[in-house]
């Protein structure tokens, strides 16, 4: 059985937030397997290519996407620290992605770049069961870039932030044949309920939130098809928008969220170069 975590949290976080991490992903303090290996290419703030051919994606943190800000600066970091460098790989539970990445802890020495590149406001938590060794290192390193207002805290707005966007036609096959997603992560040192908030895409069809609260660094999957809210075996947090249709366009489109008082806090695009800072108008409430 696992035991409760002991955790402090921030003054500013308030006492909602004295242990707001999930006991369920905490593991063992331990490593699954450790390896060396060079690094022959850095691809972004959190995703490398080693010598060897493999790529690696970090563990635990989340860099700008490309049409981010800061994602050029988290890339050259990110190159300062590990490019052509020996690195320490160390592996938890689940070793591998489903695009045959390695996820890793990635050592230079006696540091550990993932949580270098979260000290410096240049990534945010992004914890997916069943891994979550370091989660509370993670949240502390986050928490004192946010304080300090360092790089990505200067541009986040709210408490749930976008990371990807998974379209039926590019990811046929992704966890049931066909399935298409959006993904977001808490990145508020507090517990986040989503009961109000709203995910809309340029045509303002719009998925609102139930009554589900997610905890800092962890993730949400809204899946556009049929299904029962809830964590899948893994632990992952699966809710779905139960359309009869494909909600977001393979060839580009933005994904836009509002808080409940519909304030804009996120705005993510993928594909195209255009996009609207604000929220189409509204169609309905899916179809």
């Amino acid at each position: 059985m696992r035991e409760p975590l002991k955790c402090r949290a921030s003054p500013r976080a308030g006492p909602a937030a004295a242990c707001v991490i999930l006991l369920g992903t905490v593991l063992s303090a331990s490593v699954v397997h450790a390896e060396t290996a060079r690094v022959a290419r850095v691809y972004d703030g959190d995703t490398v290519l080693l010598e060897d051919g493999r790529k690696v994606r970090y563990l635990g943190i989340n860099a700008p996407e490309s049409q981010e800000p800061l994602s050029r600066k988290a890339k050259g970091r990110n190159e300062e620290l590990v490019l052509r460098k020996v690195v320490r790989l160390e592996y938890e539970q689940e070793r591998g992605d489903r695009y045959g990445r390695l996820l890793a802890w990635v050592h230079v020495g006696y540091d550990v770049v993932n949580l270098q590149l979260l000290r410096e406001g240049l990534a945010h938590a992004f914890i997916i069961p069943p891994n979550g060794i370091r989660t509370l290192e993670i949240l502390q390193a986050q928490e004192g870039a946010r304080e300090k207002r360092l790089g990505i805290w200067r541009h986040i707005r709210g408490g749930l932030k976008v990371t990807a966007v998974r379209t039926e036609a590019r990811d046929t096959g992704d966890l049931t044949t066909g399935e298409e997603y959006v993904r977001l992560a808490a990145v508020s040192p507090r517990p986040v309920s989503l009961r109000g908030y709203r995910l809309l895409n340029e045509s303002g069809r719009i998925y609102t939130f139930p009554d589900v609260t997610i905890a800092p660094g962890l993730t949400v999957l809204v899946v556009t098809g049929r299904g029962q809210d809830g964590k899948d075996p893994q632990g992952q947090l699966r809710l779905f928008w139960n359309t009869a249709s494909p909600a977001w366009d393979e060839k580009e489109d933005t994904a836009y969220v509002e808080d409940p008082a519909g304030r804009l806090v996120d705005v993510f695009h993928y594909k195209g170069r255009r996009v609207s800072r604000r929220p189409p108008a509204r169609a309905g409430k899916g179809d």
